[in-house]
């Protein structure tokens, strides 16, 4: 029983690890603008800069629950595609963008949902070890170093299958996240649904690198952690 409470709660600890360093690039402006000055994305659109960081708070809004539509919202766009010389009141989002969008939204309501469960259920892990006078912080300490560092050599795994052809590995996570979406609504045109042109390729290369480097650093600070706590509590009984 105490080395289950011991991997349960470490496995809340990497729940929230993942979660949170999914949730914090996600929704951070500044790598936005970052990324649109870069790549010039304005520009190619054919959207004042302002009106495309609108476009895009209004979109992050609707992912986190705090917009319940991503219809009325507008913005002129004058370039040399399908899309161009639209006025203001039209749609910016078409059907199709609406549609993938909403599949993405109920994402990130359950990584919203399982981040709070794995939260409640570290906490009621902790309090059951005192109770149970486990030593929560030193069990805690050893399950989650082991598990981290095993999650760390698959991500590495990962990572390293995903650099080979990251075009490929996009298309099977979205087979295996959208397996509802026989229409393959993620499969969007450029110039016609804008939203490829906002976020290319690229992009989702950036944000998966941040991504990793958040859970290395997140990863990395507990083992240390944990490492040196175990030491000197080791330490402390050899004394």
């Amino acid at each position: 029983m105490k080395w289950i409470m011991g991997y349960a709660a470490a496995l809340c600890v990497l729940v929230l690890i993942i979660s949170q360093s999914i949730i914090i690039p996600t929704f951070f402006t500044p790598f936005f603008r970052w990324h649109f000055n870069r790549a010039e994305v304005a520009a190619e659109i054919g959207i004042r800069d302002d009106d495309l960081m609108h476009v895009t708070h209004e979109l992050l809004a609707y992912m986190r629950g705090r917009r319940d539509s991503l219809h009325g919202i507008t913005a002129e766009v004058q370039g040399p595609h399908e899309r161009g010389n639209r006025i203001y009141g039209q749609n910016f989002f078409t059907d199709r963008e609406i549609t993938h969008m909403y599949d993405v939204r109920e994402l990130y309501d359950l990584l919203f949902m399982t981040r709070n469960i794995s939260l409640f259920s570290l906490i009621a892990l902790i309090f059951a070890m005192i109770y149970f006078r486990h030593k929560p912080l030193e069990l805690l300490s050893r399950c989650s170093r082991e598990v981290l560092v095993g999650f760390f050599i698959l991500m590495l795994a990962v990572a390293g299958i995903s650099a080979i052809d990251f075009s490929r590995a996009w298309d099977i996570f979205h087979y295996i996240f959208f397996f509802r979406d026989a229409d393959q609504t993620w499969r969007l045109t450029r110039f016609v649904d804008l939203m490829i042109n906002m976020f290319p390729l690229e992009f989702f290369i950036s944000i998966s690198i941040f991504i990793a480097a958040l859970i290395t650093i997140f990863s990395a600070l507990i083992c240390t952690f944990s490492s040196v706590y175990l030491y000197k509590h080791r330490g402390a009984r050899n004394d």
